[in-house]
């Protein structure tokens, strides 16, 4: 069969026909293949003798790559560039000592050249927009080693610590539901800031303390190295601030997430539980929503409640984390989410006593003692919430308006209730 199929072979190519179709098919097919050498040589040209970085907006490290251009001499000085409003992510505020909002300038798209460590090298940025708008620079170097760009990219990232040394990160859940992203950066604040009932504040502080110092202690019992809060009560009562106090008591990054996103799902909320950046304390706030989404039968909510217990203590739950819970109803909450081992420190939040409406005056009025003192004697305990009595102080033109402003919300309040 072999050999009839030669011969077979043989006869056609006798055919000149057939032998020229079949020359100028083969001398097509190398000629297609030389043409694209040029260009793959070129390639491999330039990978042999230029390195090349490529970053883009989708990573946390762009903004500070952003923040850092802006402080080159070439960024300062570039006579092609762009302009924005600096956001505390990039800068250290965004505002300045005025309150008047602060411009930043880098390299606009398009190529740059410039020099870095005496180095000649350049950027290319562009700008995609399709479902999303994408930014990307290319950074290259003739002649370079990879380490020369690495050392830059260091150095981007000193920068960036450098301007958030003593500010909050605050990271939330892209538009996708997919990753956290860096959204924010506030000032840092102790929990001696958050005016709570006396000895609320010492127990947090030395609770969340314990906790990180005792690592090995709890890998030795083989305990999941997790700490979880509850802090419930009336809206007002500072449980947001103090969350936010929390992660400034240990510089912890803060991750914001909302279970009635409904980019959530089971898979997302694990990942997302999973890949948080280190030493973060997640905060979910308003639980509460929650519970009432699944009780409405929300389609829009596609969490379901086997997938926040798994993904908050399940056994591929991330170690050394904290997560904190907010809620107005505790009553509303399911008694698995909040058992002992997912919740181990349930603090309530109620509204201001005495002692936290005199120390909170003193804040706004340090010279008014007297005041202080009358106003707290004649005021009756949870009469008002902390951020009531701080509307009040903010509105107040002096000491006195403040007392009488707050003497009539309290009484006001104590005849509603009655």
């Amino acid at each position: 069969m072999w050999d009839a199929l030669v011969t077979a072979l043989k006869a056609q190519l006798d055919n000149q026909v057939v032998a020229g179709a079949v020359a100028l098919g083969l001398i097509g097919v190398v000629a297609a293949s030389l043409r694209s050498v040029p260009a793959a040589l070129w390639s491999q040209l330039q990978r042999a003798f230029v390195v090349t970085a490529v970053i883009d907006s989708r990573n946390d490290l762009f903004p500070a790559f952003v923040a850092w251009l802006n402080d080159q001499r070439f960024g300062q000085r570039s006579r092609w560039f762009t302009v924005i409003q600096a956001a505390p992510p990039v800068a250290d505020a965004a505002e300045g000592e005025d309150g008047s909002p602060q411009l930043a300038y880098s390299p606009a798209p398009g190529f740059h050249l410039f020099w870095h460590d005496g180095r000649l090298m350049w950027l290319q940025r562009e700008i995609a927009m399709n479902l999303q708008v994408i930014e990307t620079v290319r950074i290259g170097a003739l002649f370079a080693p990879r380490r020369a760009l690495e050392a830059l990219f260091e150095t981007v990232l000193q920068h960036a610590g450098a301007r958030r040394a003593n500010r909050l990160a605050l990271y939330t859940v892209d538009r996708w539901g997919e990753q956290w992203h860096l959204a924010d950066t506030k000032p840092l604040r102790s929990l001696d800031s958050v005016v709570l009932d006396p000895g609320v504040a010492r127990l947090l502080h030395d609770d969340i303390h314990e906790f990180f110092d005792r690592r090995e202690w709890y890998a030795g019992l083989g305990i999941p190295w997790r700490r979880g809060y509850l802090l419930h009560g009336p809206p007002g009562t500072g449980k947001t601030s103090v969350a936010y106090a929390l992660a400034g008591e240990l510089r912890l990054k803060l991750c914001a997430l909302s279970l009635t996103n409904p980019k959530l799902n089971d898979h997302t909320l694990a990942d997302l539980l999973q890949r948080t950046p280190t030493r973060s304390l997640i905060l979910i706030e308003d639980i509460d929503a929650f519970f009432s989404a699944r009780r409405t039968l929300d389609q829009r909510i596609e969490v379901s409640f086997s997938g926040l217990l798994n993904a908050l203590d399940g056994v591929a739950a991330q170690e050394g984390r904290i997560v904190v819970l907010t809620t107005n109803h505790r009553e509303q909450l399911d008694a698995a989410l909040i058992r002992p081992g997912r919740i181990d420190l349930e603090l309530r939040l109620g509204n201001a006593t005495a002692a936290q409406l005199r120390a909170l005056f003193l804040r706004f009025h340090p010279s008014a003692v007297a005041q202080a003192d009358a106003l707290a004697a004649g005021y009756p305990d949870g009469a008002l919430s902390p951020a009531q009595i701080q509307q009040a102080l903010l509105a107040a033109d002096d000491a006195g308006d403040a007392v009488a402003r707050l003497t009539a919300a309290a009484a006001e309040s104590s005849a509603t209730a009655a």
